[in-house]
C-alpha cells in the first residue's frame, strides 16, 4: 500500500508548523521512513497566519518540492491548504486566495473547536451548493461533534468527509479521543487519516502505526481505502467510489 498523507504542516515558513527548509526535510524524513510515499501539504489559511497566502505557499512548494527530487525515490508532494472556515471562505477559494487540495473540487475545512454544528453544517452546505467537496479536518477536536457523536452521521449524510488524525486513534491526546476516533473507525465513518505533523521533535507524521492497527481492527479493505484509495480520489478529483 502506498501510505498517503492529506493533512500535515510539512511546507516551511508558513505557519505554526516546519519553520524552515531544513525542519520540513527532517519531518519528511520520518514521514518516508514511516512508508508514507504521497503527500497533500496543507498549511493554514486562517487570519491569525499573516505569512499564510497562496504566493507564499506556491514558492516553499516549489523549494521544497526541488529537494524532494533530489533526496526521496517516489515521494510525490501536492499543495493543498487546511481552510479556516469564515464568512469570506467562499469567496477565497474563488479568488484564489485559499486553494482546494491538490487543484482538485475537493477542501479541507477546519473550526474553532467550539463552533456550533450549525456553522459546520453551513459550511458543508455552502461548499456542495457551489460544486467543492468539504472534507472537515480532525473532527475528533470539535465540541458539537464529542457532544452528540450523532451529528457526524448527519454531516456525512450531508455530503461532508470526514478526517480524524493519526495520533488521535492511537491515544496521543487521551483515552476519550482514542475511544471515540476507534467508534468511528469501527462504524466505518472516517474517510480520511492525517497526520496533521507540526514538527520534527513532536506532532511528528507518525502513521504507520496507525496503518496497522485499522488493517488489522477494521479489515485490510477498509484500510486502503482510507490510506491509499480515497487520497488518490481526491489527485484524481475523481468521486469516492464506496460511500460509508
Amino acid at each position: 500500500m502506498e501510505v498517503w498523507d492529506i493533512h500535515n504542516h510539512i511546507l516551511f515558513g508558513v505557519d505554526d508548523g516546519a519553520h524552515s527548509l531544513n525542519q520540513a526535510l527532517r519531518m519528511l524524513d520520518i514521514a518516508y521512513e514511516e512508508g508514507i510515499r504521497n503527500i497533500i501539504l496543507t498549511p493554514h489559511s486562517h487570519p491569525r497566519f499573516k505569512k499564510a497566502n497562496v504566493a507564499r505557499f506556491r514558492e516553499a512548494y516549489r523549494e521544497l518540492e526541488a529537494e524532494v527530487k533530489k533526496r526521496y525515490e517516489g515521494l510525490r508532494l501536492y499543495l493543498g491548504c487546511e481552510v479556516y472556515y469564515g464568512d469570506r471562505t467562499l469567496e477565497k477559494l474563488k479568488e484564489g486566495s485559499a486553494i482546494p487540495m491538490a487543484d482538485s473540487r475537493y477542501v479541507l475545512l477546519e473550526f474553532d473547536t467550539y463552533d456550533p454544528i450549525e456553522k459546520l453544517k453551513k459550511a458543508v452546505t455552502e461548499m456542495l451548493s457551489n460544486k467543492y467537496k468539504p472534507i472537515l479536518a480532525h473532527i475528533e477536536r470539535y465540541d458539537c461533534l464529542l457532544d452528540d457523536p450523532n451529528e457526524v452521521d448527519s454531516l456525512i449524510d450531508m455530503g461532508a468527509y470526514i478526517q480524524i488524525n493519526a495520533g488521535s486513534v492511537m491515544g496521543n491526546s487521551g483515552l476519550g479521543i482514542k475511544r471515540y476516533t476507534r467508534k468511528l473507525l469501527k462504524e466505518q465513518k472516517v474517510h480520511f487519516i492525517g497526520t496533521d505533523a507540526h514538527k520534527d521533535d513532536r506532532r511528528t507524521p507518525h502513521i504507520s502505526k496507525c496503518v496497522r492497527y485499522v488493517g488489522k481492527k477494521y479489515g485490510a479493505d477498509y484500510a486502503d481505502r482510507i490510506f491509499m484509495k480515497n487520497p488518490q480520489a481526491i489527485i484524481n478529483n475523481q468521486e469516492i467510489e464506496e460511500t460509508l
